[in-house]
Parts: structure tokens; sequence; C-alpha cells
């Protein structure tokens, strides 16, 4: 089963993944986390304000690759990031691509849950990769909501640990039902 935390960069995901692979594991499930691939990315391709094409392109394959190596690992697996934000990171910056928009739309449907990451109101950190520009920020989470609707995909709004973690618990049942 695989739960994709999606939002701007700077919102808290990674926090988030760690607590709960955590959570889920101290009460005794088989839990891993999937980090964010972005950091992986060649030093030849830019990120951010900068993105190009190819690196939109290394981001979403790679994301989902990596996918495909660790689901079969563990019972759940937490994803920092998904194909969806690659996707939306590309359109923010070139608007539509047939191509990248139908594979972010498939794969899109491989995840069991997807819980967007709202802005919070803590300041971006500096940490020399991800940018710190407010407004570059408040511009990639719109497109979020944009792209969601437009592409109809269902997500939750990340509200907190407690809710997510009872979200993720109900699902896991109903598949073992199955």
């Amino acid at each position: 089963m695989k739960i994709a935390l999606i939002g701007t960069h700077g919102t808290g995901k990674t926090t988030l993944a760690h607590d709960l692979v955590s959570s889920l594991s101290k009460e005794g499930y088989n839990a891993d986390m999937l980090k964010e691939v972005v950091r992986d990315i060649p030093p030849n391709l830019p990120v951010n304000e900068r993105l190009t094409k190819e690196s939109a392109e290394w981001i979403m394959y790679t994301q989902y690759a990596r996918e495909l190596e660790l689901e079969r690992l563990g019972q759940i697996l937490i994803c920092d990031r998904s194909v969806m934000d690659a996707y939306v990171y590309y359109r923010n910056k070139f608007n539509y691509d047939l191509v990248m928009e139908e594979f972010a739309k498939e794969k899109t449907k491989t995840y069991k849950r997807i819980f967007k990451v709202p802005i919070n109101k803590m300041e971006l950190r500096e940490d020399s990769f991800r940018s710190t520009n407010k407004d570059f920020q408040k511009s990639i989470d719109e497109k979020f909501y944009e792209v969601l609707r437009n592409l109809e995909v269902p997500y939750n709004e990340y509200k907190d640990l407690e809710t997510a973690l009872k979200i993720i618990k109900e699902d896991y049942a109903s598949l073992k039902q199955i």
C-alpha cells in the first residue's frame, strides 16, 4: 500500500513521513519511507525556479522507479512526494505536456491515499537546496490545487498526524479484508 505526501517545498512533508513511519512501526505495522528523489538529482539538472524540462522528467521517472523498487518491501510505503509533485512543478513553469500529464495521471492511481500538505506558518529554512522564495512556494501550492482539480485526483487535505494515522490504518485494514 502506497501513501503519497504531496505539496510545495517547505511544508514539513519529510518530517511528517518520518513521524508516520515511526508511529506505524511502533504499532506493529511494517512501514517504510521513500525520501524525496529530487535531492539525488544530477548536479547538471537545475531545480526550483530554474527547473528544466529534463530536470522535471528525471524527477518524475526516478520517483516512480524508486517506488517500484520499494513498494513490495514493506506493507505500507510512505512516499515523501509523488509523481504528481514533479508534474506540478513542471506545470508551474512550462504549462502543459500531454505525455507527462498522462504519466502523472496514470501513476497517481497507484497510491492508496494522497495527503496534500498545506503551507504552514513556518519560515522556509535555507538548506542550500530548496528555494526560500515565498512567492515561488505559494505559486507551487496554488498550482497543486489547480492540477489536482483539473485532473480530478482524489486527495485528503492533511490536518494532523493522528487523523492521517487513523485513515492509513483504516485503508490498510480494508485491504487486508480483500
